[in-house]
């Protein structure tokens, strides 16, 4: 019998030690197709200064050696994905994506997903990216109301204030760098994301009366979705040692920051140790 316990823990201490974790590189982004209509700033993402330095990107996180891609595309649409990726391959320059989504139909050409996914996808000769999107409708007229309901118009001017500010920080970056690079440096820094997570917990959460909860309803929603993504990427992880990459709106990079550290299954690797 104490052989066989003394096997036993054996056994526990080689699974233990013996196991890898998963590696995660999260490349929380601006929506390229969107600078222009959402800043009013003049970006072109087929310029030939970003064309390579796009390029140059895909060459340092290709020696990160990925072996799978994940994208902010709705999880339900993978097979469109994977048809708009099987596209792109036919010729590298998107004119069969155009010529079926039309030139205005920006998303399907000049987004991160594949101005970044594909290219990198393509660079490392896999067949596939993976989808992991999942959309909730965010409550905001409930909180507009709740908040008009319970006279927080203190409350309303602070957020206005504060959220005023960090949409003004975005915009300066935009009107002051012209690097991809920096600015990807920037959208993941963890003191941009604590911001932007602060303000949603000591603002959005404290809307409404103490008997209405809108306000943390709207953040429980926005953590939701969330969750949700970052559930669909773990259930797409069919064996360890996997380093994968997440290519992800800021504003979602910074909520998976804290389900990282709390998944005991992955390591974070952070973006600026890769672009160095």
């Amino acid at each position: 019998m104490r052989n066989r316990f003394a096997l036993l823990l054996f056994l526990l201490g080689t699974l233990a030690y013996g196991q890898s974790k998963n590696k995660i590189l999260v490349i929380g982004t601006f929506h390229f197709h969107l600078v222009q209509s959402q800043f009013g700033i003049d970006f072109d993402i087929n310029s030939k200064d970003n064309q390579q330095e796009i390029s140059h990107l895909i060459d340092q996180i290709s020696d990160y050696k990925p072996t799978k891609i994940f994208v902010e595309w709705e999880y339900s649409k993978q097979q469109e994905l994977e048809e708009l990726y099987t596209m792109y391959l036919k010729d590298k320059t998107f004119t069969s994506i155009k010529k079926k989504y039309g030139e205005n139909e920006t998303m399907y050409f000049e987004s991160e997903v594949q101005q970044i996914g594909f290219k990198l996808a393509e660079r490392l000769k896999q067949d596939k990216l993976y989808a992991f999107d999942y959309f909730l409708q965010e409550p905001n007229d409930l909180i507009m109301q709740a908040i008009e309901k319970a006279n927080q118009g203190d409350l309303m001017n602070e957020i206005q204030h504060d959220f005023g500010e960090y949409a003004q920080l975005l915009l300066s970056k935009f009107q002051q760098e012209k690097s991809i690079k920096e600015l990807l440096l920037f959208f993941n820094n963890k003191e941009l994301e604590d911001r932007l997570n602060t303000g949603y917990i000591s603002l959005f959460n404290r809307i409404g009366s103490k008997e209405d909860f809108s306000g943390a309803y709207f953040v429980s929603e926005r953590n939701k979705r969330n969750l949700y993504m970052y559930s669909l990427i773990q259930k797409q992880l069919n064996k360890e040692d996997e380093r994968i990459v997440v290519i992800v709106g800021g504003q979602h990079s910074a909520g998976f920051r804290d389900f990282i550290r709390d998944d005991k299954n992955v390591e974070r690797i952070e973006l600026e140790e890769i672009l160095n």
